[in-house]
This record gives structure tokens, C-alpha cells and sequence, in this order.
């Protein structure tokens, strides 16, 4: 068993008798296809066989096996027999994550693992004979009782729970689990299978318990998440995941809803030199900070004396929440502190909504020009302004970032 451990094999799950019925319980691969798996006894390997198809409906095979099925029935005898003995049959799984390949072409590593384990660890009930994982089918009697129908025993969810699709899961591909979920996942450093929406295959992900101070886990996805992020969902979505076991999850993405047309509201980015001449078509939209910030620019050319705006930005940034000079002034701000040192695009698209609702209800601006820079302008800023603009943006004709 050991050799099998230290090459990539994992506990999957385990064989019983429910009742005098053989059955089998899969905590993790079972929808995974083209995958080696044994049958372990008292820590010997007692049978090495390879699926094609998902590895649960392999295993219903041997649960109650049609006669012209020689392998199936062979083997649930023998199941069946260390069971009634006491015995525990444990059932192991390599998965092929397909990326073993050779030049350009991909190598099917249960087929290149098989015949070689077979020989060299001579598993009694392999009988010198290797598994190709294709069997004859059942017989209609069988597929009658559903054993092999076509319809793959979905794994069925022992917890779930929901978070919010932030911008920085949806860049890099990984989330945290919050502290009420935590229970339902398995320890650091443990491969996680990640099922994405629909899909049958899942990717591999790591549970880090580490990252976050509380020891709740953050899931890393890779790229793989990431993509399935960015392809299915979009920041701020409320992703649902369904737990399968410690180490297997399901995620689920709501449908994405269809934009109408001509409700798409174009950022055009530019710079202060190339926008200067344009200046006063539009509402100002800054941070609460004096001396040489974009504020003082833009509310002095409307006669802001310095008194006013430095009373303007200490309100600003006490209250916590955006102002305005209008109608003094076609300028307002929010909090200083959410530019310059939070970096948190959802704290700072919620004062930009803020803004529009208030530009909605009073000021009624039609163009609207942010200058957030201190002295670029950060990414999680453009994040911010995007996602703002998606959940709201009533009146808005046009709209420029000053880069």
C-alpha cells in the first residue's frame, strides 16, 4: 500500500455491506474518468484495475455485477468475503490530471501505470491479468435496477455555504472560507477537488489554513479558478459551494445576467493635459485631500478659497463618507484614507455609489470626471470605478478617468 502512497494514490473511499447488500461510499474522484484505483486489505493491495468511465460508476459495477461480467462478479466475491470476515477493503485512486505529456501529446498515465503495477506488485486478485477498464455492458435486467444506466451516483453535498466574488479571488483564483464554514474543510495543506459549476472533471486546488491569521482556509484555485472565475461570474457575485467531503467541493456561479442594450457606460481614460481644455463640461469626482491634490486643482478654478477647502476635506474624511461643493463648486470627494491607504476596491466603489445616488438625486451631473491619482492610479481604484459604474450610474452620459 505504501508504494501505492508514494506515487500520487489517495484514500478515495471504502467498500461495506449495508445491510447484506455490498455497497461503497466515495469521499473524493468519483465523477473523475481515466483514473487507476485498488483495493486495499489490512494495508495489502489486493486488486489494481483502470476506469474510463467515472470512477463511481466502475465501482456500481462491482456492487451487483451482471453475469457475463466475469471481473465485476469475481471481485464483489471477494469483497463480499473480507467484509463478512471483519475485514476493512479500502479503495484507493491516482487520478490523471492531465499533465503528463510528451512533446505535444498527452500520456495517459493510468495506462502507462497499470501494466507495471500489476507486475511488480502482483496483486492477488488481479491474477496476473491487467484491467483496461473497459467491461461488457450490463444486461437489461441490470439496467432495469439503475446500476448502470448511464446516470453517474451524484455525490451528494454534506455542507455548503456562500461568499462574495472579490476582486482580488477574481484575479488570482483563490477565496477564503469563513470561520462558521470552516469545520467542513480539511486540513493545510491537503489537495482540495474543486468541481466547477456542471463539469464532470474536477481541477486541483490546496487548503491553505495558513494565510489567515484565524486559521480559517483560503482555497487556492490557480489559474484554473481563475478562469473559471472570470468566465462564469463577475466580481461581487455571490458564488455558492456545495462540500462533498473534506477534500472535494462543488462551485456554482448565478447566471449571468443580460446586459440591455445600449446600458453599457464607456470609461474613456486620458490625462489632465488632454482633458484640461474640457474641464468645466464635467463633475469633479476626487478625494478630501489639500496642498497639491487634484482637489485644490479643480476647486480653485471656481474660486475656492484654501479656508473653505481645507474645512471641505476635514468633513469629508471625519464623516467617512463622500461631499460635495455643489453647487459652489462641480467638485466633490470622498474619504482621503480609501484612495491613498485602505487599497479596498469594494470600500471605495461603495462611496462612488454613494456619489451617484447623490449626484442622481441633487446634483444631476451628465458627465462626470474622476481624477484619483496619488499620484498614479492604482489598480484597485479602476476595479472600484468599473464595478461602481456596473451597479450604478443614472444621468451618466460620459464618463473619464484621469490617469
Amino acid at each position: 500500500m505504501n508504494r501505492l502512497l508514494e506515487i500520487g494514490f489517495d484514500p478515495a473511499g471504502h467498500w461495506l455491506l449495508d445491510g447484506v447488500a455490498l455497497d461503497f461510499s466515495l469521499a473524493r474522484h468519483s465523477t473523475q474518468r481515466n483514473i487507476l484505483y485498488a483495493f486495499v486489505c489490512d494495508g495489502q493491495v489486493m486488486y489494481v484495475g483502470r476506469a474510463v468511465q467515472p470512477l463511481a460508476r466502475r465501482m456500481a459495477g462491482y456492487r451487483r455485477p451482471a453475469p457475463t461480467q466475469s471481473t465485476n462478479a469475481r471481485n464483489h466475491k471477494n469483497i463480499r468475503a473480507l467484509l463478512e470476515r471483519g475485514s476493512a477493503v479500502e479503495i484507493l485512486a491516482l487520478p490523471d490530471n492531465g499533465l503528463l505529456h510528451y512533446g505535444q501529446f498527452h500520456l495517459n498515465l493510468a495506462a502507462a501505470l497499470e501494466d507495471d503495477l500489476i507486475r511488480v506488485i502482483d496483486p492477488p486478485w488481479n491474477g496476473g491479468q491487467v484491467d483496461d477498464g473497459v467491461h461488457p455492458p450490463a444486461t437489461p435486467e441490470e439496467r432495469a435496477r439503475g446500476e448502470e444506466d448511464g446516470t453517474e451516483p451524484a455525490a451528494s453535498a454534506v455542507g455548503g455555504f456562500t461568499f462574495i466574488l472579490q476582486p482580488t479571488y477574481f484575479a488570482q483564483g483563490f477565496f477564503n472560507v469563513g470561520v462558521a464554514a470552516q469545520r467542513l474543510l480539511g486540513q493545510d495543506g491537503e489537495t482540495l477537488e474543486m468541481f466547477l459549476g456542471d463539469d464532470p472533471q474536477p481541477i486541483l486546488g490546496t487548503i491553505n489554513r495558513r494565510a489567515n491569521t484565524n486559521g480559517t482556509p483560503r482555497i487556492m484555485g490557480g489559474v484554473g479558478l481563475r478562469n473559471w472565475f472570470q468566465a462564469a461570474a463577475t466580481v461581487s457575485a455571490s458564488i455558492s459551494v456545495e462540500v462533498l467531503s473534506p477534500t472535494s467541493i462543488r462551485l456554482r456561479a448565478p447566471p449571468r445576467q443580460p446586459q440591455e442594450a445600449g446600458s453599457a457606460l464607456g470609461i474613456e481614460r486620458t490625462t489632465q493635459a488632454a482633458i484640461w481644455p474640457r474641464r468645466k463640461e464635467f463633475h469633479v469626482l476626487t478625494y478630501a485631500e489639500g496642498g497639491l491634490a487634484p482637489l485644490s486643482t479643480y476647486a480653485r478654478e471656481y474660486g475656492i478659497d484654501s479656508t473653505t477647502l481645507s474645512d471641505f476635506a476635514d468633513d469629508v474624511n471625519r464623516l467617512g463618507e463622500p461631499g460635495s461643493l455643489h453647487p459652489r463648486a462641480p467638485v466633490s470627494a470622498v474619504p482621503r484614507a480609501l484612495v491613498r491607504a485602505a487599497e479596498d476596491p469594494i470600500a471605495l466603489r461603495d462611496q462612488i455609489v454613494a456619489f451617484l445616488h447623490a449626484n442622481e438625486a441633487t446634483i444631476h451631473a451628465s458627465r462626470l470626471l474622476l481624477d484619483f491619482r496619488a499620484p498614479g492610479v492604482a489598480p484597485f481604484v479602476i476595479t472600484a470605478i468599473e464595478l461602481a459604474l456596473a451597479s450604478a450610474a443614472p444621468l451618466l452620459e460620459e464618463v473619464v478617468v484621469v490617469e
